[in-house]
């Protein structure tokens, strides 16, 4: 059996499947530029490199996130 078929069955028993890097998110991903946008809008340069910084850092460190918490 694939891993496609195993996914398939899984899906019909009902099992939640969560993703293991919620910065694969579409909405996140805009969610935090949108941010950082606004950042630079305003002129809060430092601000802006700061989440900058920490959204490379939590991409680097995927392995310890749950979905959903960046």
């Amino acid at each position: 059996m694939g891993l496609r078929d195993e996914v398939k069955d899984w899906l019909k028993e009902g099992k939640d499947i969560k993703a293991k890097s919620p910065l694969c998110s579409k909405r996140l991903v805009v969610e935090n530029l949108w941010e950082v946008y606004g950042l630079l809008e305003d002129d809060f340069r430092d601000l802006a490199k700061e989440k900058i910084k920490s959204l490379i850092s939590d991409i680097e460190d995927t392995d310890k996130l749950d979905a959903g918490k960046v």
